[in-house]
């Protein structure tokens, strides 16, 4: 049986760390934090035996390496700037890694080599975006022969708007996911850079307020694997409640959320960060208050198997689970998570390195992460419409 510890014990982290408890595969589990009340929190939450929570500041390298030693996989379930500081530990400790965001973690470089080296296998990304949309996209692409276009989009929202953004966030943490700036995808065959919420379009779901989805995203192993398919057409977006980026677009006009710095009676003040302090009382989310979520996930991959043409959509609209009070998003986002370390831990993914989820999470193992997450009430439906030609 293996071990495994968790580090980050905000919203995600208990969610993997109970998960993982209540598998027969795991004999050990250890939940890190810096903050007491996390930890005491995340204790109740588990409510195991096998469940221990110790207090740790992540950012001291050689108490993080000491304390992972031993383990068979360290999940990075902290802020996304840690990535990198944890996976440096984690190939001086000998211990495999699967990372919730591993935002800091490149694309390509000699860490590819490093990590190898090191004899570990790291598995950055594996959440919901980054995460399931990178392994649902992957999984259409890998059944057709060639692939044109993929689109997706994604989004965590309260379930209940309220004026004046709609948005609560449900991530985790104090600031909104508001970057301006552009991003890539690939049109007409081509990288290109874009700006971020454009390319507006509606989103329905039965019974929910109408949404929208923007361009939105960062370079991804998703978007490497695209550009070695010659995919024709890649877009990845955004969902919120429809009229979010008018109210952004405003915002963004008037200079409130600008990144440059301004002058303020002699002081110089960061209009963006300004604005996170003053709205979060606003778009805190919070349970205790009644605050509840839901996740939408749309995948579509459209290309051709031998002499037809074949359309592939994946769809998910996941709500807040009442039974055991955990929030959609760390339902969507720490089951992939604690499913994936554990394939890591008994050594169902074989390589070693850095291996993204889109290349590793395949055949045999894609059909037991879709199923296990099905058995933890995370429900994602796969349609199929083949076009043959006459």
């Amino acid at each position: 049986m293996s071990k495994i510890i968790v580090l980050g014990c905000g919203l995600m982290g208990p969610t993997i760390s109970r998960d993982c408890a209540e598998s027969d595969e795991v004999s050990r589990v250890v939940g890190c934090d810096i903050d007491d009340g996390r930890l005491e929190s995340c204790t109740r939450f588990v409510s195991s035996p096998k469940f221990e929570a110790i207090k740790l500041d992540i950012t001291d390298q050689p108490a993080l390496v000491e304390m992972i030693k031993g383990f068979d996989v360290v999940v990075n379930a902290s802020a996304a700037r840690f990535s990198m500081a944890v996976l440096e530990a984690a190939m001086k400790a000998g211990v495999d890694v699967v990372d919730l965001s591993g935002g800091s973690i490149p694309l390509r470089g000699d860490i590819y080599a490093t990590v190898e080296d090191a004899g570990i296998t790291a598995i950055p990304g594996c959440g919901v975006d980054p995460g399931l949309i990178d392994i649902l996209s992957g999984r259409g692409m890998d059944t057709m022969d060639e692939v044109e276009e993929v689109h997706f989009a994604c989004g965590g929202l309260p379930r209940d708007p309220e004026p004046p953004l709609d948005y609560k966030i449900v991530f985790g943490g104090k600031r909104m996911p508001i970057r301006p700036g552009k991003v890539p995808m690939i049109l007409e065959g081509e990288q290109v850079m874009v700006d971020r919420y454009d390319d507006l379009e509606p989103v329905y779901i039965e019974g929910l307020k109408d949404m929208e989805a923007f361009y939105d995203g960062f370079p991804s192993s998703l978007l490497e694997l695209c550009k070695e398919r010659g995919v024709r057409t890649f877009k990845g977006k955004t969902v919120r409640y429809a009229g979010f980026v008018d109210r952004l677009k405003f915002l963004l006009d008037l200079g409130v959320i600008k990144e440059e710095p301004v002058k303020y009676r002699g002081q110089e003040v960061f209009p963006l960060d300004f604005f996170h302090e003053l709205i979060y009382p606003i778009v805190k989310f919070d349970e205790d208050v009644g605050d509840r979520d839901i996740t939408v996930l749309l995948v579509r991959v459209e290309g051709r198997i031998e002499a037809s043409d074949v359309i592939m959509t994946y769809e998910m609209v996941d709500f807040y689970d009442e039974e055991k009070g955990i929030t959609s998003m760390a339902k969507t986002t720490g089951y992939t998570a604690a499913i994936i370390a554990r394939m890591l831990a008994r050594g169902d993914i074989k390589g070693k390195g850095i291996q993204w989820p889109v290349r590793c999470i395949t055949g045999g193992l894609f059909e037991e992460l879709m199923a296990s997450l099905r058995e933890r009430g995370v429900q994602v439906t796969e349609n199929v419409l083949k076009i043959t030609e006459l």
